[in-house]
């Protein structure tokens, strides 16, 4: 048993490891390499970079760790409510063809709260040298272990990402479809697959989290590794299947861009293509002249 716990912790390091590098790499690219002109493809690199330090944080153990790991965890988390307001962010500038810079967007504003929270709190845990008030509910005995602070940002955070899924949805069925385009094809279409690809990707993996982890962390129940290592896994094969999918768009874009540009003006017909020559032309033209007189 001890031997299957070891090597299920190693693989859940490397995994971790695996999926932060890629997921890091693959932010990068899409920030610095691949451009966009209204700038879209800097949210995009900014999801991909959280992404990589969700896995990241599984290469945290109490052994090396720097600080308590639950300290460390309780200021990751107001990092985590920037992804949904990005994802957002960039479904809208993609639909809408935004241009101006995004700077510091309202959406933002939850994260920084929650950060300011958080650092209030531990510093006054420090000067106090007092533990966060716990949570006892008669009726759900399992919540007593929770503080009050670690059992809000979780819930807060599940809800934030509800709606935020609800609004991008809702945002992404007003688009028009294809039935009044049949057989055609154009860019719009292809961004509009990849939007409803991406986040059709990110929600079913914040469901299998939910499942796996979210709720059982909630009632109490012992966390397996098995949990949090399938989380990552199916997440990383999710980034896989993302960046296959976001490049076989990204090569039809560049051929449909390339099909659109053609010149699309006809040159003039060759004296050999035409129906009548110039002696049975000039015949014609006179005819008419004298028909006018």
């Amino acid at each position: 048993m001890n031997e299957f716990s070891d090597f299920a912790a190693q693989g859940y390091w490397w995994l971790s490891l695996l999926g932060g590098l890629h997921c890091l790499g693959l932010g990068l690219y899409v920030r610095y390499i691949y451009h966009e002109k209204n700038g879209n493809h800097k949210i995009l690199g900014s999801i991909f970079s959280l992404m990589a330090l969700y896995f990241f944080t599984g290469l945290l153990t109490k052994e090396n760790a720097p600080a308590p790991i639950h300290f460390i965890y309780l200021f990751i988390i107001p990092v985590y409510f920037l992804l949904m307001p990005l994802l957002y962010l960039y479904c809208y500038r993609s639909l809408h063809d935004a241009r101006k810079p995004m700077g510091f967007s309202p959406h933002f504003y939850p994260a920084f709260v929650v950060a300011l929270i958080v650092i209030a709190t531990a510093i006054y845990r420090t000067l106090n040298q007092t533990g966060f008030p716990e949570i006892s509910l008669s009726i759900t005995p399992g919540l007593s272990h929770l503080s009050l602070l670690g059992a809000a940002l979780p819930a807060i955070l599940f809800i934030q990402t509800a709606l935020y899924f609800f609004f991008i949805l809702k945002m992404l069925s007003r688009y028009p479809g294809r039935t009044s385009r049949l057989h055609q094809e154009s860019l719009k279409d292809i961004k509009f697959r990849w939007l409803l690809v991406l986040t059709l990707a990110l929600m079913s993996n914040w469901i299998i989290r939910a499942a796996l982890v979210i709720l059982p962390f909630y009632f109490g129940e012992p966390l397996a590794g098995v949990n949090h290592a399938a989380t990552k896994l199916v997440l990383l094969l999710t980034v896989y299947v993302l960046a296959l999918y976001g490049l076989k768009q990204i090569t039809y874009a560049a051929f449909l861009r390339g099909r659109l540009t053609r010149p699309t003006e006809k040159s003039p017909m060759k004296a050999s293509q035409q129906l009548l020559n110039s002696e049975e032309l000039a015949y014609l033209q006179k005819l008419m002249q004298d028909e006018k007189k």
